[in-house]
Formats: structure tokens, C-alpha cells, sequence
């Protein structure tokens, strides 16, 4: 199988990247003799090949290659338009098959839908409500993969060391830790942050891809608030910021701003945090469970409500609730549909 990307790359910190170099490192672990990765525009280390592209993703030397192998495209997010003449131009020449991942869902004009449909391609979709959109577009060639988290690097710790990375990481160890972990953008609804109590110490980890995106007013808006502190920059041991961290706030509510599976969200839950979040994506597939408090109207009153009835719970097991989406699991059921 070929697999080909510009989402994939060593250090990834944004949802897109981290699902699909995650993804595909695993994919090569397991299948190193099957697998032949080209990578365009990001380099890959674990690549077989890296390609110069234009615009149309084609190219003589990328023609060869598709027509011998089944294709698995996995395209960085881009305007449906646009991602869909290319899935069309590449189904042209994947005479054994084109698979593409598409990790954020958007709004598609009958154009796009249109190329869809015709290019036979079958979609892999990661949230229920992104099945439900595409399913009658592309005739049912869609595949619904539960995945997003490493559930052995991203697990529980003790009280007592999670107040020892509190220490570590310069925060108060008695008082209760609020984290969102994102972009910097207001479509992500981070100015919701402000609206926590002043009692909770809150932490924003800032994605460090495209800082020129980042809305720097937005940035100063939150720092007139004393409780508010933000990190900005590639954490190697992320994992530590989640297990210090008390509670998990997810305001996102327009589609577009994040990708359909919220890893952040199941980085926290694997880490047995409590969740305050919207139904955005597939978190509305965790409506019921013991841990994981969904708010429609975000305001004051609603954020610390569910703040402080979340810190009051006791042995919850939030973590049983994304097992299913480990990445290891979801490479099973990618090639053999189990």
C-alpha cells in the first residue's frame, strides 16, 4: 500500500499532524514490508520518498507509483473545493484502489460532492456525525475508524504525583488546575477561558503550528486575567500536562475549527481527567458517561457549575471510555475490518 500525505511529521502538537503521523508510524511499524509512505510539502523522517507537487498533488513520478498499489491519501485540511478535484485527479490513475482519510469534515458544495462521488474513492471518517454527512454523498464508501490517543503513553497517575508535576511545572499544587489544549483562535471559543472562577488556576497549551494565524489580541484579552497562564511551544512529555491537570475544558462548538475527533479530549479522558465539552465531532458519542459533563450555552454560571460538580466526584473511570480509540486498535480494524 502507498501511503500519501503532507500531514505527516516528527513533532506534531496540531490535531491534524499528531492523527495522521500517529496513524501512519504504526501503520509502518506493522506492516514495514507492505508499506511505502510518500510524504510532499512536510518532510517525514520515516518516509520512503518525499516529492516536490504543484498544486494539483500529481505528478509523472507520483503517477507511476499510484497505478501499481491500493492508495491511502491523507490530505492536510484544505477548502472541500479544491481537496476534492485532487481526490477525483488521483482516482484517476489508482487503478487497485483509492482510500482517503478526511480528518476534519466541512460544509461541501454540490461540486465537491459531485467529484466525491464519481472518484469511487472510499472515505475513512473519524466521528459518527462525519459518517452520517458523507455516507449519502459517496453512495456508503465510507469507513468509520474510532482512533486518536495513545492509551499507554496518555495514563492515570497518583494524587501525589500529579501534584509533584504541578511543582514541577511552576503551578500551585493545592489549587485545582483547568486545561485547554488548541490553537489560539476565537473560532475555537478560547475566550471562554476568561469566564472561570478566579479560585482555579487555568492552562492554555498553544499548538506552535501557524503562529502568524494566532489572534494576538485574543492572547493579551486573556492574560489581563491573573489565573489564566499560557505555554507556548513543542512539550515532549505533553502527557505530564494532562496528568497534573484536575479538569478538561472543550468550548469548541463550530465545525471547521478542530478536527472531528477531539484528541485533547481523549488524551484527558485516558488519562482519567474529568471532561466539561460540547457535542462537538465525536464527543457527542460519550453522552452518558460518568465524568463527562456536556454544556450547550457556555457562560459563567454553566463553566463553574459543572467545575465544581466534576471535582466533587470520586472514582470515576473515564479512561474505560476511550480504550476503543487507541491507535494501535485502529490500524486492526483499518485493514481488517475488526
Amino acid at each position: 500500500m502507498l501511503i500519501l500525505s503532507n500531514s505527516l511529521t516528527q513533532s506534531a502538537d496540531e490535531g491534524s499532524l499528531k492523527l495522521a503521523s500517529s496513524l501512519v508510524k504504526r501503520i509502518k511499524n506493522k506492516y514495514p514490508e507492505n508499506t511505502y509512505i510518500v510524504s510532499f510539502e512536510r518532510e517525514f523522517p520515516q518516509g520512503d520518498e518525499h516529492l516536490s507537487l504543484n498544486k494539483l498533488h500529481i505528478s509523472r513520478r507520483l503517477i507511476s507509483l499510484i497505478k501499481k498499489q491500493k492508495v491511502l491519501y491523507i490530505p492536510f485540511p484544505a477548502p472541500t473545493t479544491s481537496m476534492a478535484v485532487r481526490i477525483f485527479l488521483l482516482s484517476l490513475f489508482a487503478r487497485r484502489g483509492l482510500r482517503v482519510m478526511m480528518i476534519r469534515q466541512y460544509p461541501m458544495n454540490r461540486a465537491a460532492q459531485a467529484l466525491l462521488r464519481f472518484s469511487g474513492a472510499e472515505l475513512v471518517v473519524f466521528s459518527k456525525k462525519a459518517c452520517d454527512y458523507y455516507s449519502p454523498i459517496v453512495n456508503g464508501r465510507v469507513q468509520y475508524l474510532k482512533t486518536g490517543v495513545d492509551t499507554e503513553k496518555f495514563k492515570p497517575v497518583s494524587a501525589q504525583k500529579a501534584r509533584e508535576l504541578k511543582i514541577k511545572y511552576g503551578f500551585d499544587p493545592e489549587s485545582p488546575i483547568v486545561l485547554h489544549v488548541g490553537h489560539m483562535k476565537e473560532g475555537r471559543n478560547v475566550a471562554e477561558l476568561t469566564k472561570i472562577d478566579k479560585k482555579y488556576q487555568v492552562l492554555l497549551v498553544v499548538s506552535t503550528l501557524s503562529k502568524e494565524r494566532q489572534n494576538p489580541e485574543l492572547r493579551e484579552r486573556l492574560l489581563k486575567h491573573p489565573n489564566i497562564r499560557i505555554m507556548e511551544g513543542y512539550i515532549p512529555c505533553i502527557e505530564e500536562i494532562y496528568q497534573m491537570c484536575d479538569v478538561y475544558f472543550f468550548p469548541v462548538k463550530q465545525m471547521g475549527h478542530c478536527i472531528d475527533v477531539p484528541l485533547s479530549c481523549l488524551e484527558a479522558a485516558a488519562c482519567n481527567k474529568p471532561i466539561i465539552t460540547t457535542d462537538y465531532g465525536e464527543m457527542a458519542e460519550f453522552a452518558g458517561i460518568n465524568g463527562i459533563s456536556f454544556i450547550d450555552e457556555i457562560n459563567e454560571n454553566t463553566i463553574n457549575e459543572n467545575i465544581e460538580k466534576l471535582l466533587q466526584q470520586k472514582d470515576l473511570n473515564i479512561r474505560d471510555s476511550v480504550l476503543n480509540y487507541d491507535f494501535d486498535k485502529a490500524i486492526e480494524y483499518l485493514f481488517n475490518g475488526n
